[in-house]
């Protein structure tokens, strides 16, 4: 993993974060990830988060922040996250019915990414499984990105939800090769014949392929989440970092 390095996104220790931020970022940092992608800041400054990822080595990759949000404090949201020194903000999520709801999407997220472009920052969409149902002979997230291509939004790839879609991942990140900017890695497993979430190394991703291919086009990161961490987040983020040094060396 010379040329890609990992993350994690603190939406994985939500629990331990909401009780302790600091504290986690600590155990974080010490278990080896060298970069984390913020779900919140629990209260702290611009100013005092920096000062604690600067001592902890820890670099922001990026921060998920709500559509709503984007839309009425983009200029704080701007301001904080070039103090913090972060460049990307990501939409974590959107939903949508219709084409007609979906062009209005694409309007909304166009204003904020331009907006943050001429800022020096960057937008990007993290996918769910949803956006692969087809709107007009097409999949969804596709045409979403034929609708913001005008201002430059690029692609937060969630490789675990394009398998819960049962789309080819590398196939898929080799066909967004252009817009792919950061990689989730997401393990899966099934119980019961239903499809959920597991440690990296612990299910079914071939996540060492997945890690391969992002760096082969371009990604600097790959970032590490668990929606639902088993038995709790930081005992999940310990076995996920463990098994990506067993993969890599």
């Amino acid at each position: 993993m010379d040329n890609i390095k990992i993350a994690l996104q603190l939406y994985t220790v939500r629990e331990e974060c909401e009780n302790d931020f600091i504290g986690t970022l600590e155990k974080v940092s010490d278990l080896g990830y060298e970069g984390v992608e913020l779900a919140g800041v629990h209260g702290l400054s611009a100013e005092q988060l920096k000062k604690e990822l600067d001592r902890l080595n820890l670099k922001v990759v990026g921060s998920h922040i709500g559509l709503d949000e984007l839309e009425k404090d983009l200029d704080k949201i701007i301001d904080y996250n070039k103090t913090i020194d972060n460049s990307i903000i990501v939409c974590p999520y959107a939903k949508w019915e219709s084409k007609e709801e979906l062009d209005k999407l694409a309007c909304k997220l166009n204003a904020i990414s331009n907006k943050l472009n001429n800022a020096g920052l960057q937008l990007l969409y993290h996918n769910h499984s949803h956006e692969f149902e087809e709107i007009q002979g097409s999949y969804g997230l596709d045409l979403l990105y034929t609708l913001t291509k005008k201002s430059n939004m690029l692609m937060e790839l969630d490789t675990h939800w394009v398998k819960r879609a049962d789309k080819d991942v590398i196939d898929y990140m080799n066909q967004n090769k252009d817009i792919l900017k950061l990689v989730h890695i997401k393990d899966m497993k099934e119980i019961d014949g239903e499809k959920t979430f597991a440690a990296i190394g612990e299910g079914i991703m071939d996540i060492q392929a997945i890690i391969n291919k992002a760096a082969e086009l371009g990604c600097s990161w790959v970032i590490v989440e668990n929606d639902q961490p088993e038995p709790n987040g930081i005992k999940n983020v310990t076995v996920s970092i463990s098994n990506l040094k067993k993969m890599f060396n």
